[in-house]
């Protein structure tokens, strides 16, 4: 089976609890289940901390803590069948997710892309719809399939003449 893998980044990102919140509906609808979590967040001095479960992190956030850099990963126990990365540098947070269960590592995928759009506002993932091809439009009110829209005449197809027995035949 083919493996999945995606990132996207989005800069301007200051909400960690958001990505605690993604990493949460992430594992709820692979389901990564067992969940194996980790989580790494860089302090000031170079100093590194490393937590096991996103409720430890939780409260480490709410507790007014403000790491320079955050990643948070949440995988089935088999993390090649699907994992979840978020990754917050600073400046902005990057999503990778991967596995070769695509079901669940994509759903992982998109539970946590749904959290951070209703971050930023973004309520829906459909596009809106395109215009009408004008010109194909154009031809089918008027029953020309074959024509130039550009050319009064209307276009012939005239099939190539068949090869046949030459003058040397």
């Amino acid at each position: 089976m083919d493996s999945f893998a995606l990132s996207e980044r989005w800069n301007g990102w200051t909400n960690l609890d958001v990505m605690v919140q993604a990493a949460r509906a992430a594992a709820a609808a692979g389901p990564l289940d067992p969940l194996v979590c980790d989580v790494t967040l860089e302090w000031d001095m170079d100093e590194d901390t490393t937590l096991h479960s996103l409720e430890e992190l939780q409260a480490l956030l709410r507790s007014g803590a403000e790491p320079m850099t955050l990643e948070i990963m949440v995988a089935h126990v088999v993390e090649e069948e699907a994992s979840l990365v978020i990754d917050f540098n600073g400046r902005w947070l990057q999503i990778r997710g991967a596995g070769t269960d695509w079901s669940r590592a994509r759903q992982a995928y998109d539970a946590a892309q749904v959290e951070f759009a209703l971050e930023y506002g973004i309520t829906t993932f459909r596009l809106p719809t395109p215009p009408v091809d004008t010109v194909t439009e154009v031809r089918r009110r008027h029953g020309v399939k074959n024509q130039d829209p550009g050319r009064a005449e209307k276009d012939v197809f005239r099939p190539e003449p068949e090869p046949g027995p030459g003058p040397h035949a």
